[in-house]
């Protein structure tokens, strides 16, 4: 009899409070900080890839320490990349250039992308999908506006 008279009492003040909160309610277009509906799926501005000749960018800065370089050309022309198909090794795996980046010549992948094996240093199996970390350079628009400010 007391679980039921518990379970009885317990019930209605969930039903009176949620009667008294109706007024509160959040719309779903105060959710996060999108100013839209939280339904709608906002499309970002279309944008295109900088055509620049690889040899004229140069290396471009970074917003901040350790951030992977950005691609400073095309790159829809090397995709896909996979374990058996990686163009981008074709210019840029030269293990024994590493550290010795020479102006005009492809960017060397640097030592974190290899394993040592002896005295060798070998392409880490877990290193060739690159644009998981390294994307290609393009002037698009910040998606969500932020105060964020790159390394000086």
């Amino acid at each position: 009899m007391k679980q039921k008279l518990l379970l009885l009492a317990t019930l209605s003040t969930f039903a009176l409070g949620s009667a008294a909160l109706g007024d509160l309610a959040i719309l779903d277009d105060s959710l996060g900080l999108s100013p839209v509906s939280v339904f709608d799926v906002p499309a970002p501005e279309a944008f295109e890839y900088l055509d620049t000749d690889p040899k004229v960018a140069g290396v471009l800065p970074r917003a901040w320490e350790d951030l992977p370089p950005q691609i400073p050309h095309r790159a829809e022309r090397y995709l896909p990349i996979n374990a058996r198909v990686n163009k981008c090794l074709e210019c840029h795996d030269e293990p024994d250039k590493i550290g010795k980046k020479v102006s005009g010549k492809p960017t060397p992948m640097s030592e974190a992308h290899y394993v040592r094996d002896g005295r060798e240093l070998t392409l880490a199996n877990n290193k060739y999908v690159c644009t998981l970390c390294h994307a290609p350079q393009t002037e698009a628009a910040v998606l969500v506006g932020n105060t964020f400010q790159g390394a000086r």
